[in-house]
């Protein structure tokens, strides 16, 4: 026989005193709880790290679409039509369809030399996150925050 010290011998009871393979009572439960808390602390925290990516992903593809758009309004050959229709074909391509588009010169004749400045904005609304934040605010409307590009470039 092998002989165990008292530390062992305590240990070796304590495990052989259990059925295999049972638990101690409300574990399972504790466990299930503790799931409960945390899944949806966890599924918050998800929807909201895709929620601000998808806002920040809009917000390149405006300042995208201003620099494009500027960059074709100061061409010899073209003028604010071309580039309107550039930066909504930018902004289309990512299906921004409630875009306001500006444009404005400095001098207001266009010549060479002049400044031109291409304005987007677009109003994003939140999809998951806003219902639950209006719950919790009163009056405003924190689901949608104004987004805003702006480029600027001298004409050639």
């Amino acid at each position: 026989m092998i002989r165990m010290n008292r530390t062992a011998r305590r240990l070796h009871s304590r495990v052989r005193g259990r059925p295999k393979g049972h638990t101690r009572l409300g574990d399972a439960g504790q466990a299930l709880v503790e799931v409960a808390i945390a899944l949806p602390i966890l599924l918050a925290l998800l929807v909201g790290i895709f929620e601000f990516a998808r806002a920040y992903n809009i917000q390149q593809v405006i300042t995208n679409a201003a620099r494009e758009g500027a960059r074709q309004a100061v061409l010899p050959s073209s003028g604010q039509a071309e580039a309107l229709v550039i930066t909504n074909d930018r902004l289309s391509d990512a299906n921004i369809t409630s875009a306001t588009v500006t444009f404005n010169c400095v001098p207001a004749a266009c010549e060479t030399g002049a400044a031109v400045e291409v304005q987007v904005s677009v109003n994003y609304t939140f999809v998951f996150i806003g219902p639950v934040l209006s719950l919790f605010s009163s009056g405003v409307d924190p689901g949608t925050i104004a987004l805003r590009s702006k480029a600027t470039m001298r004409k050639e």
